[in-house]
């Protein structure tokens, strides 16, 4: 039994899964980003802005001025 063959479809195999998974992420993140775009929150939904009291005492755009 020859073993360049076998490791060589091998080779070729897992260079076509590679390019077609590839493929399909692609596509499900093309869907995931047109899907998000349609309702975009104004505000950040999960973080608090820091401000530093520095600023916020000076009244450089802090959440007070």
């Amino acid at each position: 039994m020859d073993l360049i063959p076998i490791l060589s479809s091998v080779i070729v195999v897992a260079t076509i899964v590679t390019i077609a998974l590839a493929a399909l992420s692609y596509l499900a993140f093309k869907m995931r980003d047109r899907k998000g775009r349609k309702r975009v929150p104004e505000r950040p939904v999960f973080f608090r802005r820091y401000w530093p009291e520095e600023l916020s005492e000076r009244g450089r755009g802090g959440p007070e001025s």
